[in-house]
């Protein structure tokens, strides 16, 4: 009981010493920022990109008790590597209220792709120029009309960024800070705030495809029996380089259909009669089709995204079933493939397992 005691007591002191708080001193700085634009809508598959647009954020310093400001802010702005290559232009910066502002920067592009080295912000004595890119504000007072600035920003997004369809894209502000006067008279500091332009965009689900390769040809097979196929199936399938590229900013939905429900016949007429008829076997997206199975392969894949870098590749190869001899002689055995594509609003459930460019199509 008397070591409890102890321990209690020891405590209550504790508490003591901590009930009369210290009056806090500005030794860090902090800057927030809220921004307001024009709703605006994106293709980015619109080769001119989207038109300027002028967005106009409020910076405001944080103040604490007990003296002293954040005085001068050089500032910067980054964002998600979706964004590289988007042009964020200072036009002006104005004092929010009663107060006045000093500024150096004004149009300058400070806006930093995520692989482009940052500039220099700290010591806060820096200029900004053409090649050590920020905006400069020194609040000048330390009075409440000084607290706030207008910094207004014309905004270029050029074409094809591989952005998400969506509703927002958002700037982040990077800044070095002087404080002046109180305790922390002279410190500086390097901070962030996440969120400093949110752009009101909506970003169009959109899609480019194309078919990158030739005709799915087996060549000459008026000498190949169907025992050669059964023996050796995996001698006569087409070469697996041939595939559907799809590049998109949301979700999409594919399906693949055979006009003869896979078989070959003299210019894809559809003829019955046997000996004018090659089944062959198909492969997309992880599933085979041939004359027993010719419903349509059909998925909804996930966004695939926006460059050739990103752009899903999905792979298809046919396979002879049976061989040509015996048929009757023709130049021009073939079947028509049809593939449908549609982009998909970004809600859409996904049906397939993972990204459709892992999905398998060969055999």
């Amino acid at each position: 009981m008397k070591f409890v005691r102890q321990i209690l007591l020891g405590i209550a002191a504790i508490v003591a010493g901590l009930a009369q708080p210290a009056l806090a001193q500005q030794t860090t700085c902090f800057i927030s920022g809220n921004s307001t634009a024009a709703p605006a809508t994106y293709d980015p598959f619109n080769p001119v990109g989207l038109p300027v647009t002028d967005i106009s954020m409020v910076v405001t310093r944080q103040n604490a008790g007990g003296g002293g400001d954040p005085r001068i802010v050089n500032m910067y702005l980054t964002s998600s590597p979706q964004a590289d290559g988007s042009i964020v232009e200072v036009i002006s910066v104005l004092p929010f209220g009663g107060g006045s502002v000093q500024v150096d920067g004004v149009g300058l592009d400070i806006f930093y792709d995520s692989t482009e080295p940052k500039p220099a912000v700290l010591p806060t004595s820096l200029v900004p120029g053409p090649t050590n890119r920020f905006i400069k504000i020194n609040f000048t007072g330390n009075n409440a009309d000084s607290d706030k600035a207008i910094i207004n920003f014309r905004v270029t997004l050029p074409a094809n960024l591989d952005l998400d369809a969506s509703t927002n894209l958002s700037f982040d502000g990077n800044y070095g800070c002087f404080i002046r006067g109180g305790q922390g008279n002279g410190i500086e500091s390097e901070s962030f705030f996440p969120g400093a332009i949110t752009f009101p965009i909506t970003v169009l689900s959109a899609l480019q495809a194309t078919y990158a390769g030739t005709a799915l040809d087996f060549g000459e097979i008026g000498d190949v029996t169907d025992a050669d196929v059964a023996g050796s199936p995996a001698a006569y399938v087409t070469p697996p380089v041939n595939y559907v590229r799809v590049q998109s900013s949301g979700p999409y939905s594919i399906e693949l259909t055979s006009q003869n429900n896979y078989t070959l016949t003299p210019g894809a007429s559809g003829i019955a009669d046997p000996l004018q008829r090659v089944d062959y076997r198909l492969k997309f997206l992880g599933q085979e089709r041939d004359t027993s199975n010719s419903t349509p392969i059909d998925y909804i894949c996930p966004r695939a995204g926006v460059g050739v870098s990103a752009e899903d590749r999905l792979y298809l190869q046919a396979q002879l079933a049976e061989g040509g001899a015996g048929k009757l002689p023709s130049p021009d055995y073939r079947d028509l493939l049809t593939v449908t594509i549609a982009p998909l609003a970004a809600s859409t459930p996904i049906t397939s397992p993972g990204e459709c460019s892992n999905l398998s199509g060969q055999f």
